[in-house]
């Protein structure tokens, strides 16, 4: 056991990124359980094939608004704050929703709302959790890092979560958005143990505008060959992948 532990997470590694990927792997296995419990939600509320399309928007949509802003947040916070005020307000989120269905009060426009806040905030907490794996390991290890965070994500996000969710909304509706919830507060709890190193802006400079970081953001991506052409890959991945 120890020696498949040490393949999984090899010590070198360290304790910070073990923290981080504990956090990431069970707030993705929360984010998968309400992947289908969302659409299904709204589909036991309303027979609006409209509005049952929306929740599922209202997941996919939110990246390509704030994505840009979230990376730019991520550059000028404590990054381990960002995510434990985005995680933690899911759990808010969460724990008011499932007070309003346990009471009978749960309409359509609530769970839109509570489906379309709980998209932005994992917006924010996703795109800062991977800023954190090059803080805590060394440059040669990124690749492994980032492998495993990916892994949590496809595996329990993409994966299992989704059927889980399915699966406990069958048993309960509520009992998805309960799990998510405990979920996501044990992410909080996991990345708070985190200790990062400075985050290297001098806290002296001057900091530009939001609207001058993002425009600097996108001109580079569109002279870095590179990164354009991974940038354009992934977007008609997900575009296929959607439909």
């Amino acid at each position: 056991m120890s020696r498949f532990v040490q393949v999984l997470l090899p010590a070198r590694l360290g304790t910070g990124y073990r923290w981080l990927l504990a956090s990431s792997w069970t707030s993705n296995l929360g984010d998968g359980l309400a992947a289908a419990a969302g659409p299904l939600l709204v589909a036991s509320l309303t027979g609006n094939a409209f509005l049952v399309s929306l929740a599922a928007l209202l997941r996919w949509a939110p990246p390509m608004v704030f994505g840009l802003h979230a990376g730019v947040l991520s550059d000028r916070l404590n990054r381990r704050r960002i995510v434990m005020v985005a995680d933690g307000s899911r759990a808010v989120v969460l724990a008011v929703l499932v007070l309003t269905m346990l009471t009978g009060r749960v309409s359509v426009t609530v769970a839109l709302v509570a489906l379309g806040l709980l998209s932005t905030a994992e917006v924010f907490a996703d795109n800062t959790t991977a800023t954190l794996a090059p803080m805590l390991v060394h440059r040669d290890d990124l690749a492994v890092a980032n492998s495993r965070l990916q892994a949590g994500f496809i595996t329990l996000n993409q994966l299992a979560g989704p059927p889980i969710g399915a699966a406990l909304f069958a048993a309960g509706r509520a009992w998805p958005f309960v799990g998510e919830a405990v979920l996501v507060s044990a992410g909080v709890l996991l990345v708070s143990r985190l200790v990062l190193p400075a985050h290297g802006r001098d806290p002296q400079e001057a900091v530009p505008g939001w609207t001058r970081d993002l425009a600097e953001g996108v001109r580079w991506t569109v002279r870095h060959a590179a990164v354009r052409t991974l940038v354009l890959t992934i977007l008609i991945f997900n575009v296929t992948f959607g439909a």
